[in-house]
């Protein structure tokens, strides 16, 4: 099942019809993610990316050494959690969409481990960074766990220790 798409000419826009693909597509996928990148190609200087995550679906924290990166929420809520070298949870925010009480936007502009934590049944979010990607560029977590289930838990108890509660608004 396809769940990453590209734009494919020099503009790209998003509306609900592509938030709405892009929530079934995450639902659906094994990997239970989608997005669609408003950047032609892994070259580009800029990557601008409306991403889906289904709640089931975690990341390792992990960190790039020479890229920022900024949040831009659409659709649900999720944690942005980050963690000092040694695995210790830093900080955390709640990013929601305008009105639902969390930051609408965060930018993290340091190398600094971070993960996030979907709350809805899907999420959707705009990411910017810097180009051009290339695949195993990031630093993963060894401290974290690899199972899935081990690590929402993990996530889960780094957030609450960062003082934000995966039960907000449930």
């Amino acid at each position: 099942m396809q769940n990453v798409f590209h734009s494919e000419h020099g503009y790209a826009g998003v509306g609900a019809e592509w938030i709405e693909r892009l929530k079934a597509i995450a639902l659906k996928s094994p990997l239970r993610r989608s997005r669609f990148c408003l950047h032609r190609s892994d070259d580009d200087p800029l990557h601008e990316m409306v991403i889906a995550l289904a709640k089931d679906c975690t990341f390792r924290p992990h960190r790039h050494d020479a890229k920022s990166e900024s949040y831009h929420m659409i659709h649900g809520r999720m944690i942005f959690i980050m963690f000092a070298d040694d695995g210790t949870p830093s900080h955390a925010e709640l990013l929601t969409p305008p009105g639902q009480g969390g930051m609408v936007s965060f930018r993290m502009s340091d190398p600094i481990y971070h993960a996030v934590l979907p709350l809805d049944e899907v999420v959707v979010y705009q990411e910017t960074t810097t180009g051009p990607f290339k695949a195993g560029e990031a630093t993963v977590a060894v401290w974290a766990p690899t199972d899935p289930r081990e690590l929402r838990t993990f996530l889960e108890k780094a957030a609450v220790t960062c003082g934000v509660s995966p039960e907000i608004g449930t």
